[in-house]
């Protein structure tokens, strides 16, 4: 009745869910740059200000190079952090589109990076 996927199956999907976390990662850190330097522009925030905020993503290249699970675990929480702050930007009234774009790449974030986490999971663990 549960079967177990075989190990190609799992590893087909794991890379899949890998995947998935290069497209929402680099989507993420665009979406950032660009509203960065919009704001910057704008006058509404400094070099600073946009270095702050794409740094501890930029942080986690080497985790994502390395395939690293644990820190892929932490890679979910960061994109959980960076829901919270987008919805704290809309909530303040500082909504745009690109601020939603952040709040939908970094959930997506956030949720690949789970799904890497437990499918690689499965994958470390000796069958039962």
């Amino acid at each position: 009745m549960n079967e177990r996927p075989s190990p190609r199956q799992n590893t087909e999907a794991l890379d899949t869910a890998r995947r998935g976390v290069w497209i929402a990662y680099s989507a993420l850190l665009a979406l950032l740059v660009v509203s960065g330097i919009w704001h910057y522009l704008q006058q509404h925030a400094q070099v600073a200000a946009l270095l702050v905020r794409i740094l501890p993503l930029v942080l986690f290249l080497p985790t994502l190079l390395m395939r690293r699970r644990r820190g892929h675990i932490w890679l979910t929480a960061l994109g959980v952090l960076y829901v919270v702050q987008g919805i704290m930007i809309v909530t303040k009234g500082g909504g745009s589109v690109l601020v939603g774009a952040e709040i939908l790449a970094a959930g997506a974030l956030a949720f690949t990076a789970y799904r890497y986490v437990r499918l690689r999971g499965r994958l470390d663990s000796p069958p039962a």
